[in-house]
């Protein structure tokens, strides 16, 4: 059995921009973040079984961290603004800058 990945809720929020083209981006906060992938509170939902492209940052903070993962859930409602999304990264996506966003939001 694999072993789960530590999750971290961040102490200072973490924005995410979501692309999944040919359709427009999505906007959301990350809920918990882990190095096997996040749970996502976004404005739209996003199809199971996607590829997605993320830009992680801390908020007010000009540094972006890409990430690529797949959607493997999702639920809440639209019509009340709480979608929640679980993205699993993509094999290579656990680069150093994913990994320093999830030690500093565990310390920050």
């Amino acid at each position: 059995m694999q072993e789960r990945a530590v999750r971290v809720v961040p102490q200072r929020a973490i924005t995410v921009t979501i692309e999944t083209p040919p359709r427009a981006p999505s906007y959301g906060v990350v809920a918990n973040i882990s190095e096997g992938g996040a749970c996502l509170l976004t404005d739209s939902i996003l199809p199971l079984g996607e590829t997605v492209s993320v830009e992680l940052a801390f908020f007010r903070e000009p540094e972006i961290v890409p990430a690529a993962g797949r959607v493997v859930w999702s639920s809440g409602n639209l019509n009340v603004g709480a979608v929640r999304s679980g993205v699993e990264w993509s094999p290579g996506s656990g680069n150093h800058g994913l990994q320093d966003l999830i030690r500093r939001a565990a310390s920050s």
